[in-house]
């Protein structure tokens, strides 16, 4: 991968990061949301109205399968509110999974990656959330969408 495209991928993960952190510090939750880095540079943010986060995430991963035949996107990020699995978690239990995936990476074996970014909803002193971010729990796999 080239350090442009690590670049690319580090700047859309903050986004994402940020776009769920400051949802959780305002409502205690956020809604699935997608993100797209299409080769031109532009960046296309989907999200819809189903209050039910299954519901919505699933209507997700049908806009972006039905957007990926473009052809012409370079990185993905599908966002969702979860609890981490056991498996995965260092005794964290709720969590951001950021599923990323990369056109620089279709053709690894390991070509897509769920980052798990367990986090606290915690209290100021003013009565205001916000919210403690731990360390990313990464884990690797095919790539389902980017192929």
């Amino acid at each position: 991968m080239s350090k442009e495209a690590d670049e690319k991928a580090l700047q859309l993960l903050e986004k994402a990061v940020q776009k769920a952190q400051a949802s959780l510090e305002k409502t205690k939750y956020f809604q699935p949301f997608l993100l797209l880095l299409t080769d031109t540079g532009n960046i296309e943010e989907y999200e819809n109205d189903i209050k039910d986060a299954t519901q919505s995430y699933e209507e997700l991963k049908s806009t972006l399968s039905k957007r990926i035949s473009k052809n012409d996107i370079d990185i993905m990020i599908l966002a969702v509110d979860t609890v981490i699995p056991t498996q995965v978690a260092n005794g964290e239990k709720q969590g951001i999974r950021l599923h990323l995936e990369e056109s620089s990476q279709k053709n690894n074996k390991i070509g897509a990656r769920f980052l798990y970014i367990p986090y606290d909803l915690c209290s100021s002193s003013q009565e205001e959330l916000y919210v403690k971010l731990h360390l990313p729990l990464p884990i690797g796999f095919p790539a389902e969408y980017i192929t």
